[in-house]
């Protein structure tokens, strides 16, 4: 049985950027070759141009696809001068408005963590010196993500991104930018996370550092999965839970889900059945899910110390600015 979800939307034209204001681009490897589809259909839909890279091979571990994306932008911004970098797990649902300018930049707020999400990036030839030092400093800090290396820029540096929130959990939010699979009527870009699903303990430790682990390995998974679930699924969760009580049905989709109600089972159709979860892991519900997300550490985040760790070469301070504070307004259009 299939049942679609989640509200049709308008293709709103009013206030938006024309489509050759712009390109955009993003690359991906051969496991994600499978979320392709749905951003080219988006960019053909909405008339953008899109410039896509397949690389060959995988990564030995994400930092250094992360640092690959640098590079890839860097390209592009010298062949295209305005893009948009949107991961290719992403969604355009409604036309990129006429006050996204850039640089900009997709960010985030929880109780565990904040900072810049590159997942979403507008960049132009002006930026051109940003990058390079991004990805300088990316290259100096290999343990840690892109997006670290820019939140410790953004400490020391003026980087004058327009900063666009997205929110992972509730399905009524205003932002612009929904970090999972549903959308509402001010949704423009949707940028899910169940490309974590296969290998969802190496995105926890890349974002969030090596802990003493109580858990076994199989337990720490079917729970990232199922935060996962609840961050991203676009349906209604009582319907599932009222599939699942009845436990009648082997195959039961819905939403881009399935789910095996009978033994308890469910994935994202794109890795059903070879990744299939165990349903009755926890957390059992939305709002549980939303709480442990919200509850903040007893020490600083991963991200915190990351950032501490890292500092500007004496020559960039120089250049850039005192300890603290911008010294020099504007400097990325100067160099």
């Amino acid at each position: 049985m299939t049942h679609d979800a989640g509200p049709e939307v308008q293709n709103e034209t009013a206030g938006t950027l024309s489509p050759g204001d712009f390109t955009v681009i993003s690359y991906y490897t051969p496991d994600f070759a499978g979320f392709l589809t749905g951003l080219t259909e988006d960019c053909q839909r909405l008339g953008y141009s899109l410039h896509t890279h397949a690389c060959p091979h995988s990564f030995e571990n994400l930092i250094a696809a992360f640092d690959y994306k640098i590079e890839f932008i860097r390209t592009a911004i010298e062949q295209f001068g305005r893009v948009l970098w949107l991961d290719v797990e992403c969604r355009i649902d409604r036309p990129i408005p006429v006050n996204w300018n850039s640089p900009l930049i997709s960010c985030y707020e929880s109780g565990t963590s904040a900072g810049l999400s590159s997942g979403v990036l507008m960049l132009d030839s002006d930026q051109l010196p940003l990058v390079n030092l991004w990805s300088r400093y990316a290259q100096k800090y290999p343990r840690f993500p892109d997006d670290f290396v820019l939140d410790f820029l953004a400490t020391r540096i003026e980087l004058p991104f327009r900063r666009i929130p997205f929110e992972f959990y509730d399905r009524e939010t205003t932002c612009e930018i929904a970090r999972g699979e549903w959308r509402n009527e001010h949704t423009i870009i949707r940028h899910p996370t169940t490309n974590r699903w296969r290998h969802p303990l190496q995105y926890r430790r890349a974002f969030n550092g090596r802990r003493r682990e109580k858990r076994t390995t199989s337990e720490l998974i079917d729970r990232q999965r199922k935060t996962i679930f609840y961050r991203n699924f676009a349906g209604d969760f009582d319907v599932v839970d009222r599939e699942m009580s009845a436990g009648q049905q082997s195959e039961f989709h819905y939403a881009g889900w399935v789910f095996d109600t009978e033994l308890r089972y469910y994935a994202p159709k794109l890795y059903w059945p070879d990744e299939k979860a165990d349903f009755t892991s926890r957390p059992h519900d939305l709002r549980t899910s939303w709480e442990q997300f919200q509850n903040p550490p007893p020490r600083p985040s991963f991200r915190q110390k990351a950032i501490s760790q890292m500092h500007l070469s004496r020559k960039d301070a120089q250049l850039f600015c005192t300890e603290n504070t911008p010294r020099l307004r504007g400097w990325w259009r100067q160099i």
